[in-house]
């Protein structure tokens, strides 16, 4: 099966990009660049407002480093339990843009694959899904349609609903996280794992269900009658601390 890979540029798309070049016939890859970083603020600041979005972005500025060195062992840790290559850097068909733009879609179709993987993009519109002639997977870092959007894991153990702590591989629609559930499971966390390591395991866990969607060759969906469906943003930094003191959700 003939795959391209649209990812982003962090930890969790070179392992998921590391995987495909091993296991699969990866033959080509989009590498989506950063979003501009104004236009994020203004469209949080229209969803949720000016006072949620300004104590997100100090929970992103002020904790989120913290946090990334209090799990630094811990993330060397699980990364010696895989390999691990940069995105691109094989002799593939590669190329860095917006997901969003012509040029990805003219990459892609002219690569001709039976199936696009993604993780870790911009949401792609739905222009260019109906532009594009080939079935698109996400690596969802939560259990849909419970935990669409970012830091489903941290979210399910804030909410103390573990079982729901996890990943989902789906289809990809219009909407967000909406697509057809093609594989969910869950991951188990240690208490040295914080809200930089949930997302990791989450992706690895998620390697599991990719490769059981690929070897199946076949997209058949799982309904999940009368679940509950939210989409959830980053935390913000009252409402981390709070809960990490009372809860210990790290």
């Amino acid at each position: 099966m003939k795959i391209v890979l649209l990812c982003g540029r962090d930890i969790n798309s070179q392992i998921v990009y590391s995987f495909l070049k091993k296991n699969s016939q990866l033959i080509g890859v989009v590498e989506d660049i950063p979003i501009n970083k104004k236009k994020i603020l203004r469209r949080r600041i229209k969803n949720l407002g000016f006072i949620t979005t300004f104590s997100q972005l100090l929970f992103i500025k002020l904790i989120t480093p913290l946090l990334k060195l209090e799990s630094k062992k811990r993330v060397k840790e699980i990364l010696s339990e895989i390999e691990i290559e940069k995105v691109g850097s094989a002799e593939l068909p590669f190329i860095s843009c917006s997901v969003n733009d012509t040029s990805s879609v003219d990459f892609i179709n002219q690569l001709s694959p039976d199936i696009i993987v993604v993780n870790g993009t911009r949401i792609i519109s739905k222009k260019n899904i109906n532009l594009i002639n080939y079935p698109l997977i996400n690596i969802h870092v939560g259990i849909t349609p419970k935990y669409r959007g970012v830091h489903g894991g941290y979210w399910a153990l804030n909410n103390n609903d573990i079982k729901n702590c996890g990943v989902t591989v789906h289809l990809i629609d219009p909407g967000i996280d909406t697509g057809g559930i093609l594989c969910q499971k869950s991951i188990k966390v240690k208490s040295t794992d914080n809200f930089i390591t949930y997302p990791i395991l989450q992706t690895i866990k998620g390697l599991e269900c990719l490769k059981e969607v690929l070897e199946k060759n076949s997209l058949n969906v799982t309904q999940k009658e009368g679940s509950v469906s939210k989409l959830y943003y980053h935390p913000t930094i009252i409402n981390y601390l709070k809960n990490r003191i009372l809860n210990k959700i790290k």
